[in-house]
């Protein structure tokens, strides 16, 4: 099966934080992708209610939102010499994080929406509910994740050299294959596709598996980029972070699987390689959504 190869369309960038350290590094990677694809960015922070009590006065209640505000607002203001030279909006929103900012992807038509992660928490976080998780299970536009290993400079996003597409061939891999194949060819960067078997496999497998990796790119695309396959055998995601760090690369591609909201926890484990990857990877993980 052949993928066809499709430009990416970066319009409108949702730059979401909580102003913790994490959150903060990954503007950078934000103001240099919409530097490069004349993007518009919303810089997005959500006061979450849920802290304060039910039996909380209302005039109390209000008085700590209103000082919330506040202060988000000064912490948004601290942002803004780095925003001013890019077509950008502030949206300071009180409630439910994710419900408030899937309104805002929806509203704004976002593509692309950026977050860092805590080192602190990790995957165990991810997989207990936290906002960063249901970013990344939910929003319908690929998520650009920065991890706590991250550790290339802002610009390489966009002048990426070395692009890392593992791929284990179901339709949720496949759909960030135009992703792939579309900013290799706008960086002319080096496209390496990795398919890991949980057990190591004869040469004959290995040169079938290496063969199929090899078609998915179209021949248009060939006349540009020479993909690199390769065929690999353990724990995938160390195994993806592994060879993200072998190869010095730019960036990770990931499809991930399509979550309905009221999932459970057999979907957080179906998710689990592609947290692991986010958490362990040396450089920025994109990951695209698969269809409902």
């Amino acid at each position: 099966m052949q993928v066809a190869s499709e430009r990416v369309s970066l319009e409108n960038i949702l730059y979401a934080t909580d102003f913790s350290r994490h959150s903060i590094e990954a503007l950078p990677y934000t103001l240099s992708i919409a530097r490069k694809y004349g993007s518009t960015i919303f810089a997005v922070h959500v006061i979450s209610l849920s802290p304060f009590p039910a039996s909380s006065p209302t005039l109390a209640l209000q008085a700590i939102s209103s000082q919330a505000v506040r202060e988000a607002g000064e912490a948004m203001a601290k942002l803004e010499p780095q925003l001013k030279a890019i077509p950008h909006e502030v949206l300071i929103r009180k409630g439910d994080v994710w419900n408030e900012l899937a309104a805002i992807i929806d509203n704004k038509g976002i593509d692309l929406v950026v977050v860092g992660t805590h080192g602190r928490t990790g995957v165990s976080k991810l997989l207990t509910g936290s906002v960063a998780e249901k970013i990344f299970r939910q929003a319908p536009c690929p998520v650009l994740t920065v991890g706590p290993n991250v550790s290339g400079e802002p610009d390489s996003i966009v002048d990426m050299r070395t692009i890392l597409y593992p791929i284990d061939f179901s339709s949720e891999s496949l759909a960030a294959a135009p992703y792939a194949i579309s900013l290799a060819q706008e960086n002319a960067a080096r496209l390496y596709l990795l398919h890991v078997t949980p057990s190591p496999v004869n040469a004959s497998v290995g040169a079938s598996l290496t063969s199929r990796l090899r078609t998915l790119v179209p021949p248009e695309a060939r006349l540009w980029c020479e993909p690199k396959p390769y065929v690999e055998s353990g724990d995938a995601a160390q195994k993806i972070a592994d060879f993200a760090e072998e190869l010095d690369a730019d960036l990770i591609v990931l499809g991930t699987k399509h979550v309905a909201r009221l999932a459970g926890a057999a979907t957080h484990l179906g998710m689990a390689i592609a947290y692991k990857v986010v958490s362990q990877a040396v450089c920025p993980v994109l990951t695209v959504r698969g269809s409902a």
